[in-house]
């Protein structure tokens, strides 16, 4: 497995994957038929993160099939812009077989060799144990639970955001 930068040339290819793994995810709160970027703006999407200095998107590749990523998206905003949000999905065949782990890894590391980065941040269901587990583990700290913040087939679920300085 090989984890790296996306490049444009990757969006066919990412945009399969992740119109993979978000249906096959109780965690990623994304419908199915919300996700309609074309291959185009799929390239529009990994430029952004080429050409923004806070930001960094990274794709892990199995036999020539991307099969997970993460996004560290930094703020545009000013007196923002010293934090990202992070995003991450991977194939379900891939949870729990450390592609996580090495994908936060990579991600953290950037972040603190990362000029302009001091604070990332995530948002994680309460309820996803594996999630959770892993966030904890890499040094992530709980800021608040934002209650019944997702809503699917009429369940609440409760979200929490972390948090960690990477200065």
């Amino acid at each position: 497995m090989t984890i790296r930068q996306a490049e444009i040339d990757d969006a066919e290819r990412l945009l399969n994957c992740i119109k993979t793994y978000v249906p096959q995810s109780a965690y990623i709160p994304k419908l199915e038929q919300e996700i309609k970027l074309t291959i185009e703006q799929e390239k529009e999407w990994i430029n952004s993160f080429l050409t923004n200095d806070n930001s960094l998107l990274l794709v892990a590749e199995y036999n020539d099939e991307i099969i997970g990523n993460i996004d560290l998206t930094g703020s545009r905003r000013k007196i923002m812009e010293h934090t990202a949000v992070i995003g991450m999905g991977m194939l379900k065949e891939w949870k729990n077989t450390g592609l996580g782990t090495a994908l936060l890894k990579f991600g953290i590391e950037w972040a603190k060799e990362n000029t302009i980065l001091e604070l990332l941040w995530l948002q994680v269901y309460t309820d996803n144990e594996l999630g959770l587990g892993l966030y904890r583990k890499m040094g992530f700290e709980e800021n608040g639970i934002m209650r019944n913040f997702f809503k699917q087939d009429g369940e609440y679920f409760d979200n929490l955001t972390m948090t960690m300085n990477v200065k």
